[in-house]
């Protein structure tokens, strides 16, 4: 009999009970190991919350901030790891789900913290990568350590290890070079510095401080209830037409009712003062900016002037309620509707004001966008013309001097001030991680006087310096956090040492303009003067006045006059030179020479003898003035040397035959071009923002005068007024250099 078997073939689970089952199973392989190791997803999730708490500030104060960020970064933590998780399960992934839940959920936090304020994809994948497994290798750490089943010997071992490993591979990769190489100065013997006390001391006056505001101000008191003076609100509804209701919320007041807000630090005595008016940039507006330049309040008090800083933080950036439209305009216009305001409480007998300004003498200071909207200022009919209220009472307002401290220079109504007669003085860093084009130079190539006035510009460029520390409440960094951790800060100059160097040449060029000290004039043709009270450092310096005489213009389409009609130029020994700027309003010619050892290559400029006034211009001169800048680098746009551009010797001629050759290292030492790393890294350089910082680099212009009294004493026969012939002399090579500003100076 043959026994009948049947083959036993399991039911398959339905989809549900499988789903339920795997659901059931969400956090099965999530072991203690890992659970612990979740505290170190969770702490690099703190670190990075608390720096974006700081970019996004809320106005309610740092530690409530940081508190909400945290708090709202691990109620996400907790709620997208566990969907996460859920997720994972239902995939079916034999994973420690939670954990890894907590992983991902950093991932892309950490990148979009990194993205959206513009630090570039690549970079903020990088990022997060590293900040991720920082935070795993934290975690794992920390469940070792917490271990009882592995020995005392080896938790140490792996502490060891784990601790020391990210920091190699970290410091290895955002080692901070020195990047920024300069010569010091060659002293030239008819230098001597100025004999006075630093401009940067405090004077003689006495001083007052007091604050002027609306008197419902609700984040500060003093232009509140604690406001000495009550002050107008102002309508500025024609200027701007989007105002958020965040805005308004936060500040209590819209477009229409604008405060007049300012800081006024004054001598005490009789008056009248000059008004100095002291304007920020675009700062995070919840982080207030006005109080950043009371260093400045206090020591200008001291020395005679009425120093003001105006309160426009309401028309900064807020992560929250972004930028009003058209601000720089409105900036400017608040800068006048405020000389208004002082106007009027100049006329109360009851006022601190009263008879005590000087109208007449009034200087503009501005910093980053603030810079542009003092010179914008000192050009107002460009702008507002049409704006009646505030043309009536313009005529009476004389501003004599602008200073702008690291400036923007955008068009604003497809418009930039041009500055005519109004002495103009621009202070900027090679550091400036926000503004690394630099400017303010563009600004100074649009500033003119009529011949022989009393006015001048300079430009003084920093290396070491950056854009935030002109300002004491902006800190170290030119660029919000978390992207401020890219910046690059070895050799950068301690913020109190930018600040002296503010001091000293905004104390000596006010102290110049509106006070009339001459002798401080000489600081701002040749910084060396002033080397004495200035940080450590290489500088450079660009200056011309209204008696400086434009012997070539270098730009074919520029509208100006020059002394000689029609120059004739030579070259020899392989060298070569083209038309080129350094910006649209700074132009020259660009000098590439290729020669080896056995020749010279020379640049000369003559013209004929019987130019029509040119011997009366050389007999009235007291030497010859250029501008030149080293443009000298390697293919990799690294400075090719720590040496200065190779040996130029400067020969003149004359008319008669006679002729002197000078080396030009006995008059100033001209630096090598600067060619600075902005962020940590050369791959954070070509990458991060876009590639904003992996940009050509340009000289930068040094202004250097040679006179004619030195000639003479080399050989006494040397008459200037015949001169018809200046030839550059470069004896090593390869190099390039930028020549400019080619004229006469008289002291």
């Amino acid at each position: 009999m043959e026994l009948e078997t049947s083959l036993f073939i399991p039911l398959k689970p339905s989809f549900r009970s499988r789903m339920t089952t795997r659901i059931k199973a969400t956090y099965a392989l999530d072991t203690p190991f890992w659970r612990i190791s979740q505290s170190g997803v969770w702490a690099s999730g703190c670190y990075m919350f608390a720096l974006t708490a700081l970019s996004m500030p809320t106005g309610l104060g740092t530690m409530l901030d940081i508190f909400m960020m945290i708090t709202v970064g691990t109620l996400g933590l907790v709620c997208s790891a566990n969907l996460i998780a859920l997720l994972l399960a239902l995939i079916g992934l034999r994973i420690p789900c939670l954990f890894t839940g907590g992983v991902l959920f950093n991932l892309i936090t950490f990148y979009f913290m990194f993205w959206i304020p513009g630090s570039g994809i690549i970079v903020s994948i990088v990022m997060s990568v590293i900040i991720t497994l920082l935070g795993i290798l934290l975690g794992c750490w920390t469940a070792l350590v917490t271990s009882q089943h592995i020995r005392t010997q080896t938790k140490w071992v792996m502490t060891f290890l784990l601790s020391i490993v990210p920091f190699i591979i970290i410091g290895s990769y955002f080692v901070e070079k020195s990047d920024i190489v300069g010569v010091s100065p060659i002293p030239y013997t008819a230098i001597s510095t100025i004999p006075l006390t630093s401009p940067a001391e405090l004077g003689n006056f006495d001083t007052q401080h007091f604050t002027y505001g609306s008197g419902t101000d609700i984040h500060r008191e003093e232009y509140g209830a604690l406001a000495d003076l009550k002050s107008s609100s102002v309508d500025a509804s024609s200027y701007i037409d989007k105002w958020p209701w965040l805005r308004t919320l936060s500040w209590g007041f819209d477009q229409k009712s604008l405060p007049l807000n300012g800081r006024v630090w004054m001598p005490t005595g009789k008056g009248p003062f000059p008004l100095v008016l002291m304007v920020h940039g675009n700062h995070l507006m919840e982080d207030h900016s006005d109080d950043g330049y009371g260093y400045l309040g206090e020591l200008l008090a001291s020395r005679g002037f009425i120093a003001i800083s105006v309160d426009e933080n309401f028309l900064n950036y807020s992560v929250w309620s972004k930028i009003p439209d058209n601000d720089i305009k409105v900036r400017t216009w608040l800068l006048l509707k405020h000389l208004q305001e002082i106007q009027s409480f100049s006329e109360q007998p009851e006022s601190p004001f009263y008879e005590q300004v000087d109208f007449d003498n009034i200087a503009l200071i501005g910093h980053s966008r603030g810079g542009q909207a003092a010179a914008m200022a000192a050009d107002a009919d460009r702008w507002f013309l049409s704006d009646s209220d505030l043309n009536k009472d313009l005529k009476n307002f004389s501003i004599k001097a602008v200073i702008a401290l690291a400036p923007t220079d955008a068009k604003v109504d497809g418009m930039q001030a041009k500055l005519r007669n109004v002495s103009y003085m621009v202070l900027q860093g090679a550091r400036d991680g926000d503004l690394n084009d630099y400017f303010g130079e563009r600004q100074y190539g649009r500033v003119s006087f009529a011949t022989n006035d009393v006015g001048f510009k300079t430009y003084l460029h920093i290396p070491n310096a950056n854009h935030s520390q002109f300002n004491t409440s902006w800190g170290g960094l030119d660029t919000s956090l978390p992207k401020g951790l890219f910046l690059n800060r070895n050799d950068l100059m301690k913020g109190s040492d930018q600040r002296q160097v503010a001091k000293v040449y905004v104390s000596a060029f006010l102290e110049t303009i509106l006070h009339d000290r001459e002798e401080y004039t000489s600081l701002f043709r040749d910084y060396r003067t002033g080397l004495q009270w200035l940080p450590d450092s290489i500088y450079f310096n660009r200056f011309e006045d209204g008696k400086f005489i434009e012997l070539a213009a270098f730009d074919e389409n520029k509208n100006s006059s020059t002394i000689v009609d029609e120059l004739k130029t030579e070259v020899s020994g392989g060298l070569n030179w083209t038309e080129e700027s350094l910006t649209p309003e700074n132009t020259g010619i660009l000098l590439n020479w290729n020669n080896d050892d056995s020749q010279e290559s020379t640049f000369s400029l003559s013209w004929d003898d019987e130019e029509d006034g040119v011997t009366d211009y050389f007999t009235e001169a007291d030497g010859l003035s250029f501008s030149i800048a080293d443009q000298t680098v390697d293919e990799l746009d690294i400075q090719t040397d720590t040496l200065p551009i190779a040996e130029i010797e400067i020969a003149l001629e004359t008319s008669d035959g006679i002729s002197v050759t000078l080396p030009l290292s006995e008059f100033m030492t001209i630096q090598p071009m600067i060619v600075p790393q902005f962020t940590k890294s050369m791959w954070l350089e070509k990458h991060f923002d876009k590639g904003k910082y992996d940009t050509p680099s340009n000289g930068i212009y040094q202004t250097v005068e040679l006179p004619f009294e030195v000639v003479e004493k080399i050989n006494s026969s040397f008459v200037p007024e015949n001169i018809n012939k200046i030839t550059l002399k470069f004896s090593e090579g390869p190099g390039q250099a930028l020549l400019g500003d080619l004229g006469l100076y008289q002291n």
